[in-house]
């Protein structure tokens, strides 16, 4: 054998060519004696660098666990903070509209009390509820303090009725001079279970002097929104303070049922109007220590707050940190025994490295470079000169681990003889062929303790013997088959995600169009996910979808794929269909699966399924084509009121594309002013004279001729192009006002509808003016219609924006007056000129009776806040005779006139003048 050391890559040749038939099968390496202490001084470095580096690792490890804590705990405490501060104001915003709604109440009793002349009917109040929806309770008291007349007898004990004069709610409003509701305390009822809170509005006679006092009385609890106790925990509060600091209403945690006295550190923090603190537990006296954000409610000597017990807000927190603790111990031991480890095995590094270099054959050299399991052996002649077995010639320790063997026990034996983690059929094969071919290889399975293994064999022949190595690829195998599982699989659900519908749809499609048989793709979209998102959090949504991935793997057939596209949209392939009636019972059992509620950790969730369907090859013959037919399908579903399963319809689609068309018309038809104003008359209920005139815009399309509002104003209202609409009507409307005045036409105002995206998306005072000034008009010759919603969205910016218009001149009307919100301290505070009523209310009259109540109670309520009222939607003589009854001011309908152009409606002023 060479004395000489072989390259790396030649050593397996080297070492095969040392052993050839007829060698000493006993040859051994001599046995080296144990090394002097000098040899291993060189790795002494190495060795005590594990200690070292393993003290460093843990110190920086756990100095950066114990930072993450403290930070973990700020962000979660703000986070708290942040949510009882944003409960509170989303409490003060309800308790103010609640408030709002009784104040109104009593102001329309007030108002028609001094209207008729003491004369107020409850029954007609029998519909208007408190905020849970029960009926509100009334009560009048003259200024003796008798009771004249209530809704609720329940209500009064005989000691309360006896003392009324001393009551709070009856002397307050006896002595001050102040006009204004008066919020009493809550009071222990003494017929009903809990706490009452009465609400009280002075009455005055025709010479403005006190007649008595209405009240309303409700249960305090209904004032505040209801207590969640999945944000706020079992200790924590939600709670409406006054501005003496008594609590005026309250919910609860389970744990802590009311709050007798406010902590001294919250009462002194209550002096700002919103804000948010952590309040001790000792401070509150249960031992609770909580994270309270208040709220004042605007315009009442009232606050909201709302606590959130501190155990529950860190309960997260606190048990992350007690894992990581306990994952940072397990790592820790870990790391000391790494580091043992290492030590060991540098030690043992060193004792081999100093046992190598005195090792000169290149059998070692090749073990020494290689970590595979090495081989060689040498093939067994029959007697008529045919390979029949194998003998191991010799082998490295790795390869002995590999075959379950010791070293010594390979050594000799034949391959036919040998058991262990290698079948001996396959190796053989692989021999056999190395022999035949010069070079042999495969990968070898097999299942040891039920442990499924893979071994990769390379056979080289060099002359008579065989060189052979082994590596165990089990884990390699095992990680390339989970980094292919991981790129189709969704992570969330499990399901397949969209990259395996993206390259398995594809061979779908492929079979289904060369076999002749039908492919179907339903298109899922969750209906109402958003909301349990916005309502529970994306935990629970998360959460959500896990289980909506299991119902649909459930209610589809045997062998259909279901996948995740993402967010709240899945996909089911079903292949091998008879017909499409197939595919709607799959998509039917798919609804049935949502018919009950989901039930998930913060509660029970409400959803439902809209799915398109589309089939191949009936709706398309390629993937992209099928998916967007599937997407469109399930559109269709949606715009019909969802929940439910669609095919794919050509002429849906067709009505898709003719509305995006229909979008491109109106945006050339603003560009090019294809629009025309007509004018209705609004006259006067007693002299039927001209009041005003109504702008309607018309289409003056060029294909399809006159098109009304309600045929192109709600797609301008949701594609926005509404705003620049507006600007071209304004502008129109301000140019034939002031070719009227040129030609001596009869100086009548004409209102111009403002819808509410116009005035929250563009500044209508800059816009009226512009045109006012570019037009040389007066301001009186123009007035505004609003509906109630423009007034709800911003109240601040709507009343800086409308006070600023009415100081030019401009008139305010409320436009459909009854179908919206809108508080009389609203109405009056922005200073409307008219009511304009529905046409709804008009429809009425005439009727039950109802339609007359209604219009007498809005009637005296603008006249008693200055403001004059229009009938919309007059239709029938009798109509405008009952409303000249009731003293409503102004008319306007198809009874009185149609719409008519700008050369029409003069006539008709003429007419009416001349009458």
């Amino acid at each position: 054998m060479p004395t000489g050391v072989c390259s790396s890559s030649m050593a397996l040749a080297c070492a095969a060519r040392a052993f050839r038939p007829g060698l000493d099968m006993s040859f051994r390496f001599a046995s080296l004696r144990p090394p002097p202490l000098a040899a291993l001084r060189p790795y002494l470095v190495f060795i005590l660098l594990w200690p070292i580096a393993g003290l460093l690792i843990a110190g920086a490890s756990w100095l950066f666990l114990l930072s993450s804590f403290t930070r973990d705990r700020v962000a979660a405490e703000r986070q708290v903070l942040a949510t009882t501060l944003k409960i509170a104001q989303d409490g003060a915003t309800q308790t103010r509209a609640n408030l709002g709604m009784i104040d109104q109440v009593l102001t329309i009793i007030r108002v028609q009390w001094q209207a008729l002349d003491g004369v107020v009917k409850l029954e007609q109040f029998g519909k208007m509820a408190d905020p849970t929806g029960a009926p509100l309770r009334i009560s009048l008291f003259d200024s003796d303090a008798r009771l004249l007349m209530t809704n609720a007898n329940g209500v009064w004990s005989a000691g309360d009725l006896a003392r009324v004069a001393q009551l709070p709610f009856f002397t307050s409003q006896q002595l001050r001079a102040a006009d204004d509701m008066f919020i009493g305390m809550p009071l222990a009822n003494d017929t009903r279970s809990g706490y009452t809170v009465r609400f009280s509005r002075k009455l005055l006679d025709g010479d403005g002097e006190f007649a008595g006092v209405a009240v309303v009385t409700i249960d305090p609890e209904h004032l505040i929104a209801e207590y969640d106790d999945s944000r706020l925990g079992d200790h924590g509060f939600l709670a409406a303070v006054g501005s003496d600091g008594t609590v005026r209403a309250f919910k609860l945690g389970e744990a802590f049922r009311r709050i007798q006295l406010l902590p001294p550190p919250l009462q002194r923090a209550l002096t700002s109007s919103s804000g948010s603190a952590f309040i001790r537990g000792t401070e509150f006296g249960d031992g609770v220590g909580r994270y309270v954000g208040w709220q004042a409610v605007e315009g009442v000597p009232l606050m909201v707050l709302a606590g959130a017990d501190q155990d529950h807000a860190l309960a997260v927190v606190r048990e992350r940190e007690i894992a990581s603790r306990q994952t940072a111990v397990g790592a820790t031991i870990a790391l000391l025994i790494f580091v043992l480890v290492g030590m060991g095995l540098s030690g043992r590094l060193a004792l081999q490295r100093y046992r190598l270099t005195v090792a000169q054959d290149a059998y070692r050299k090749a073990t020494e470079a290689s970590t595979e399991g090495f081989f060689i052996t040498a093939p067994v002649y029959g007697t008529d000169g045919t390979v029949v077995d194998y003998v191991t010639v010799d082998c490295n320790e790795q390869g002995a681990a590999l075959s379950r063997h010791t070293r010594e026990e390979l050594i000799g034996r034949r391959v036919s003889t040998l058991t262990g983690t290698i079948p001996v059929e396959p190796a053989i094969a692989l021999l056999g062929q190395a022999m035949a071919q010069g070079s042999a290889e495969g990968d070898i399975e097999s299942t040891v303790r039920g442990r499924q293994t893979c071994v990769r064999i390379k056979v080289r022949r060099s002359g008579d013997v065989l060189a052979v190595t082994l590596r165990d690829v089990t884990l390699e195998r095992a990680h390339l088959s989970n980094l292919e599982r991981k790129n189709f699989e969704d992570a969330l659900t499990g399901l397949p995600n969209r990259a395996w519908v993206g390259k398995c749809l594809p061979d779908g499609v492929t079979r289904a169009m060369a076999g002749n048989r039908l492919l179907a793709v339903l298109f899922i979209d969750l209906d109402g996910f958003k909301a349990v998102n916005d309502t529970f959090g994306h935990a629970a949504g998360d959460e959500l979808l896990q289980i909506v991935a299991r119902r649909l793997k459930v209610a589809v057939r045997p062998g259909d794929h279901v996948a995740r596209l993402g967010g709240d949209e899945f996909i089911v392939i079903l292949e091998n269909l008879n017909g499409t009636g197939e595919a709607a019972q799959v998509a039917g059992r798919v609804l049935q699966a949502f018919h009950a509620g989901v039930a998930i950790g913060a509660g029970t969730a409400s959803v439902g399924a809209s799915i398109g369907i589309s089939m191949c090859p009936g709706d398309a013959h390629d993937v992209d084509t099928l998916l967007r037919h599937a997407d469109i399908a399930m559109y269709e579903v949606k715009t019909r009121g969802k929940n439910g399963y669609q095919f794919f319809d050509p002429a849906f689609y067709g009505a898709m594309r003719q509305r995006k068309q229909r979008e491109r018309e109106l945006q050339a038809a603003i560009a090019g002013n294809q629009f025309v104003m007509h004018y209705q008359v609004r006259v006067s209920a007693a002299t039927q004279r001209v009041a005003s005139l109504e702008a309607l815009v018309r289409w003056n399309h060029p294909t399809a001729g006159m098109l009304y509002p309600d045929e192109f104003i709600p797609l301008a209202e949701e594609t926005g192009m509404i705003v620049p609409l507006g600007e071209l009507v304004v502008d129109t409307v301000c140019a034939q006002i002031a070719a009227w005045t040129r030609d001596g036409c009869a100086a009548v105002p004409v209102s111009i509808n403002v819808s509410s995206r116009q005035f929250n998306e563009r500044d209508m005072h800059a816009l009226f003016l512009q045109s006012l000034e570019r037009h040389g008009i007066p301001a009186d010759r123009v007035e505004i219609e609003l509906t109630e919603s423009t007034m709800i969205r911003d109240p601040v910016r709507t009343s800086e924006h409308l006070q600023a218009m009415h100081a030019l001149g401009i008139r305010l009307l409320v436009d459909d007056f009854g179908t919206g919100y809108s508080s009389l301290s609203m109405l009056q505070q922005l200073d409307f000129d008219l009511l304009k009523v529905d046409k709804s209310f008009t429809r009425r009259l005439g009727g039950d009776g109802q339609g007359e109540v209604l219009f007498t109670a809005i009637i005296t309520m603008a006249h008693a806040l200055g403001m004059k009222v229009v009938a919309e939607g007059v239709e029938r003589p009798e109509q405008a005779a009952l409303l000249a009854q009731l003293q409503c001011d102004e008319l306007q309908g198809y009874y009185i006139a149609s719409p008519l152009d700008a050369v029409g409606v003069q006539g008709e002023i003429r007419r009416r003048q001349a009458a």
